[in-house]
């Protein structure tokens, strides 16, 4: 298994009711070919992590890339996977504003960058505690 950090510039254009077509589709498909992960998005910025069987993942970053509603796909962070991160989720989603998660935006910056392994669990983990508590207040 692996896990995938990427970010990508979304479209002038974009809806809301595209975000919420990419999401649904996106739950439908990735539930199939054991995909789980998170996608989030704010100020015309996407960043998801994809995290399942390595084909399955990389096939699905293609046809991310693919998708002409963003544009300037960049690859963060790839490694190899014990357990899931976001075993429960075939996708979730969260709209943000940059301020309100600057650490997984800081490391956009820095994608050209080797990231050390225990940043990006540590930064993950911090995403993680952040969603779940955006999802109880829901």
């Amino acid at each position: 298994m692996i896990r995938l950090l990427y970010s990508s510039q979304a479209t002038q254009n974009i809806t809301e009711q595209d975000i919420a077509e990419i999401l649904e589709k996106s739950q439908k498909n990735n539930q199939e070919v054991g995909i789980t992960g998170v996608l989030l998005y704010g100020g015309h910025l996407f960043m998801q992590v994809l995290e399942g069987p390595e084909q399955a993942v990389l096939k699905k970053y293609i046809t991310i890339c693919e998708d002409k509603r963003n544009s300037l796909n960049k690859i963060i962070y790839i490694s190899y996977a014990d357990k899931r991160m976001f075993g429960d989720w075939s996708m979730a989603t969260i709209q943000c504003d940059q301020i309100g998660f600057q650490k997984i935006f800081d490391l956009n910056s820095r994608a050209t960058e080797t990231i050390a392994p225990e940043s990006f669990r540590e930064t993950m983990r911090d995403f993680l505690r952040r969603l779940n508590s955006a999802k109880k207040d829901h």
